[in-house]
């Protein structure tokens, strides 16, 4: 922006443009009501901000507006995972404002911010109340993550809560390049972008918690920041701006996935309890290539029993684990722990959450005791619904469109830019 002769008329301009700003920012910390139904785990597997000051001649105006995306879908406010009580924070002319709009404390380089009790402690010169939010001309870096510029930094208990501000389109690049290989092809990452917008709107439209729409990890989709993302993500984000799958009903279809399906996808409805027509159990023996097609991990008797303490069984000499329901699929609904007489069923996802994902890769297994331990047998990797990503890349290796992909995995929907979209769907295979 050029800034006239007179004093008067610059700041009046700085103005409007922090105002403006002010408005976009304002209609992100809108909160909504909670999302219904269990968040499934990733393969593997999201702000804020309140009317700026009226600015003082050496405070630089917000960045540019990114690029337009489609109407009402405003940046993604993703909550970080792995945030310590102590945090430090880089960037050129930070500034730091309170909900209110008041400027708090500026810096330039980098400050260490700390919680004390539900204060926050600025670089250990000033004492802020909760929460404030920190923006940066050319973008944050903090906890090894290199985000667009925008965080709501909160207070709790001696914790520190970090949710970033990040526009739609460079939110689901950056996702792309966490949750798919690098080796996918253009039809496969394509088909995967309008799955993760599609996903990320509907968490927009009806945000799990009134501060923050998603988070950063197996909850919802890996997030690490906007560093390091390769031009073949980028180029499938681009390739399908703006669109995304409705449901028969004309609503944001949800559409979740996973890595392996292992040759059949998982219903909606034996998963989590939720029938949905366009989450139905679909054969699938494209994931061949997949690491994951087949699996086994080794149980030793020490992590037995530190899962069966997790789900509430005190184990003694003898502690016995085994499938004890299985789903239409043949995955594991329920896994039984029995110990001195005592036996416990407990759902099949919180023994693998408690496992670990990535030992217990799927619910489709068999377990077997094998000496002191159990041998855990398994296919494919994740929850099962929805879309198969290596599947995904098979069908693209046979030489099938995106759009086919995606009339593949979630059936009766249809794909459709969101309002006030970029239009016509150009390039892709029919």
């Amino acid at each position: 922006m050029t800034v006239g002769g007179k004093r008067g008329a610059g700041l009046a301009a700085l103005l409007l443009v922090f105002t403006t700003g002010a408005i976009l920012l304002a209609a992100c910390a809108s909160p909504g009501p909670a999302r219904r139904g269990e968040p499934p785990p990733a393969p593997s597997p999201p702000g804020i901000h309140p009317t700026p000051p009226v600015p003082g001649p050496f405070i630089p105006a917000p960045p540019p507006a990114p690029r337009p995306e489609a109407a009402g879908a405003r940046p993604v406010r993703v909550r970080l995972e792995g945030i310590l009580p102590t945090l430090r924070i880089a960037g050129d002319s930070m500034r730091a404002w309170n909900p209110a709009g008041l400027l708090l404390a500026t810096e330039n380089g980098s400050v260490t911010l700390s919680a004390v009790g539900n204060r926050i402690a600025w670089g250990g010169t000033k004492m802020l109340d909760s929460p404030i939010d920190v923006w940066s001309p050319g973008g944050l870096s903090l906890a090894g993550r290199v985000l667009p510029g925008r965080i709501r930094v909160s207070a709790r208990s001696g914790g520190i809560r970090v949710v970033a501000v990040v526009p739609l389109e460079e939110y689901v690049a950056a996702v792309l390049s966490r949750e798919a290989a690098p080796s996918f092809l253009p039809e496969a990452l394509s088909a995967l972008a309008v799955s993760v917008r599609t996903y990320t709107l509907l968490s927009v439209a009806a945000p799990r918690d009134p501060d923050y729409d998603v988070v950063a990890g197996v909850e919802d989709q890996v997030f690490e920041g906007v560093e390091n993302v390769g031009p073949a993500f980028r180029a499938a984000a681009e390739a399908t701006r703006g669109y995304v799958l409705y449901d028969s009903r004309d609503r944001l279809a949800r559409t979740v996935y996973h890595s392996t399906c292992g040759g059949m996808t998982e219903s909606a409805k034996d998963a989590w309890g939720e029938d949905l027509p366009y989450l139905r159990s679909v054969p699938c023996d494209d994931c061949r290539e997949s690491p994951a097609w087949r699996w086994e991990y080794r149980m030793g008797r020490a992590a037995g029993v530190r899962v069966a303490a997790a789900l509430g069984v005190r184990a003694g000499d003898e502690l016995g684990i085994a499938v004890a329901g299985r789903t239409r699929t043949g995955r594991a609904s329920q896994v039984r722990l029995t110990s001195g007489g005592v036996a416990r069923e407990a759902k099949a996802s919180m023994f693998r959450r408690a496992a670990g994902y990535a030992l217990v890769k799927s619910l489709w297994m068999e377990i077997v005791p094998a000496g002191r331990g159990w041998r855990l047998t398994g296919k494919g990797y994740g929850h099962g619904v929805g879309m198969c990503q290596w599947g995904a890349n098979g069908m693209a290796k046979r030489g099938a469109g995106y759009r086919e992909i995606l009339a593949r995995y979630y059936p009766r929907t249809r794909l459709a830019s969101s309002p006030g979209g970029p239009g016509p769907l150009a390039g892709g295979k029919p």
